[in-house]
């Protein structure tokens, strides 16, 4: 099993601020949220994302919780260099483009959707977005969407003109967080969790942006 660990800049916790050298570092015991060493799974990754990403080396018994694993002894073992300032201006546009796309798909044709498609798909593709344009698009269909009872176009339209505004000065982690509650606020569909599959989409995403295995 690979760990990894999110840092801020300089490899420092982000909640510890601790700063992580290279060499073993040990916790006498192992209690969720208080002691021991925080790490993740591949698949842990959307909930933790920071300025670094680390491989880590751990030793040892571990506790494997829903979205993080605490270790006793663990090492960093080395950057994950594809992290960088341009991965994470990506990771940012691939989750606006897919709260873009719900919102689109909310709307529908009687909302006239097609702009909102568009836009999705040229943020996808990394393509030129007027994001001005964009956000008073998004507030346009909400009020829209509000006036004719369609609340989950609402929502969703309320969460693209939020995410754009959210860009410039929120945690990366942000944009992922929001894009998972548009999912949640789609029209419930029976059996999907709408969240957890936005989730995976992004450990899909890093994963395949950094090449990191996934078993």
């Amino acid at each position: 099993m690979r760990y990894y660990k999110f840092l801020t800049a300089g490899r420092s916790g982000p909640f510890s601020r601790q700063t992580w050298s290279t060499g073993w570092r040990s916790e006498p015991a192992i209690v969720p949220c208080r002691q021991g060493l925080h790490v993740c799974r591949v698949t842990d990754l959307p909930y933790w994302i920071h300025d670094e990403l680390w491989e880590v080396e751990v030793d040892g018994p571990v506790l494997e919780l829903e979205r993080q694993v605490v270790a006793g002894r663990a090492r960093l073992r080395a950057q994950v260099d594809g992290w960088n300032a341009q991965a994470r201006r990506e990771f940012v546009r691939a989750c606006l483009a897919r709260i873009a796309g719900h919102a689109a798909q909310e709307c529908g044709a009687a909302l006239d959707d097609g702009p909102l498609a568009a836009a999705a798909e040229r943020l996808a593709e990394d393509g030129p977005v007027d994001l001005a344009e964009l956000a008073a698009l998004a507030l346009d269909r909400q009020e829209r969407a509000a006036l004719r009872g369609s609340s989950a176009a609402a929502r969703n339209c309320g969460y693209l003109a939020d995410a754009i505004e959210m860009m410039e000065s929120y945690p990366v982690a942000a944009l992922g967080y929001v894009a998972a509650r548009a999912a949640e606020a789609r029209t419930p569909t029976v059996g999907v969790d709408r969240y957890q599959v936005e989730r995976e989409w992004q450990v899909r995403w890093l994963s395949d942006r950094l090449e990191l295995p996934t078993g």
